[in-house]
């Protein structure tokens, strides 16, 4: 802990005086060493906050259990005020009672006016939004410290700094974990004595945000500019802790809503972002983005394993509608392309989701004149998908597949229209 001064009021105590008693209390220790025999008891401190009584307990029971058990009593109370007048700087030895059971119980006054100490926070330079996190987090902060410093002589910090320390960062890692905690001790020229606490960013910290947009409604070709503009916006927690920034993922979900609520394309597809965040040094924040009111994709695809296919095109474009309360419908219409003839075939559908990710419904071909009903189970990037087609005319086309990233789906198709059903499909989607 560091110690300056604004302007040394008269009456401060000399750090070199300290440290000549620190000395000549080692030479005790020594003297202590050399005996063989040792007390079996234990000495219990009384008159001290409690954040300093450890440490004076612990360095009193090190001296105490030196001490020859057929030394006197009086010999013993001796030594030990000796000890603890020297060691215990800022505080006197009141009494010493030497109780049964094998505790000797010591209790000190503390020497001199009390201490008028003042306690401020300082808070690092963050930007914001997380600056306010941090303010939230710390509230309150000072005077839970400043109940610590009451009646605590500004001396006794030459041998309790460590656990004034210890007690504060505690403190500090209930409130904001991962922060680093330094101390500095201020005599100010109106007589007030000033703890500063302020605080350093630990390891691990946060070195990158990435995002995964997941969406059925929005074209993968718009994701792009989203994406990068949520990495601008999550610039504030570079650097921030790890611990502490994982104790915020309601926020950074809050943060990465507020983001996209800005966007021109969000707010005319009417979308609702769905936001989860895994937080790590480099963290990433797993967005579903599906429109109110849209969908729109386009894709291309490529047949292997078969004569019979040739690639194809094709756009789809829907219009999302609540009927009833919480029941979403979608109607669409579909343009698909044979690459090879240019032949042009259009559905015409609607579907339902039934539950999370599957929607069932039926949609009508000009390619064939028939209606087909339709269930299909949406994927994930590095997640499978499924879909089925079945036909009044006893047809089936279904596919089973996986998305290896945002553009690029491999299926296992199958369609009985064909006298090679069988084939592998590649589709590239836009």
């Amino acid at each position: 802990m560091a110690r300056c001064s604004d302007a040394a009021p008269p009456g401060a105590y000399a750090f070199g005086v300290a440290a000549v008693r620190a000395v000549a209390a080692l030479f005790v220790f020594i003297a202590f060493e050399a005996a063989s025999a040792r007390a079996s008891a234990s000495v219990a401190v009384e008159g001290l906050n409690g954040w300093l009584t450890l440490g004076a307990e612990r360095s009193l029971n090190a001296v105490y259990e030196h001490i020859p058990n057929e030394e006197p009593v009086h010999v013993k109370e001796e030594l030990l005020r000796v000890v603890a007048n020297r060691l215990l700087l800022g505080y006197s030895v009141r009494a010493i009672t030497f109780e049964s059971g094998g505790i000797v119980r010591i209790s000190l006054q503390m020497e001199g006016l009390p201490v008028d100490w003042g306690v401020s926070v300082a808070a690092p330079n963050l930007s914001a939004p997380v600056d306010s996190w941090f303010r939230s987090d710390t509230e309150g902060m000072s005077d839970e410290i400043a109940s610590l410093m009451r009646g605590v002589p500004i001396e006794a910090l030459s041998w309790g700094d460590i656990d004034l320390k210890e007690t504060i960062e505690r403190i500090g890692a209930e409130r904001i974990p991962g922060w680093r905690v330094s101390l500095m001790v201020r005599n100010r020229a109106d007589g007030q004595v000033a703890l500063e606490v302020s605080f350093t960013p630990d390891q691990p910290l946060t070195l990158a945000v990435t995002s995964k947009i997941n969406s059925s409604s929005i074209p993968v070709m718009l994701h792009s500019n989203l994406k990068d503009d949520i990495v601008k916006g999550f610039a504030p927690v570079i650097g921030i802790p790890v611990p502490w920034l994982d104790r915020h993922k309601d926020d950074l979900a809050a943060l990465s809503k507020e983001i996209l609520a800005d966007e021109y394309l969000v707010k005319k597809a009417h979308a609702e972002p769905n936001v989860g965040v895994a937080v790590g040094s480099v963290s990433t924040l797993d967005i579903e983005l599906e429109s109110r009111r849209y969908s729109a994709w386009v894709w291309m695809s490529i047949y292997a394993g078969t004569r019979d296919r040739y690639p194809e095109a094709g756009l789809h474009f829907g219009r999302r509608v609540r009927i009833f309360p919480r029941e979403d419908m979608e109607m669409y219409a579909e343009l698909m392309v044979q690459m090879d003839s240019w032949n042009l075939e259009t559905r015409l559908g609607m579907r339902w989701p039934v539950m999370r990710n599957l929607w069932l419904g039926g949609e009508w071909s000009s390619a064939d004149g028939t209606w087909w009903g339709k269930a299909a189970l949406d994927g994930r990037v590095r997640r499978p998908y499924a879909w089925l087609r079945y036909s009044g005319r006893d047809d089936v086309n279904a596919a089973l597949g996986v998305r290896v990233n945002d553009f690029l789906s491999i299926e296992l198709h199958y369609d009985s229209r064909f006298g090679d059903p069988w084939n592998v499909r590649a589709l590239v989607n836009l």
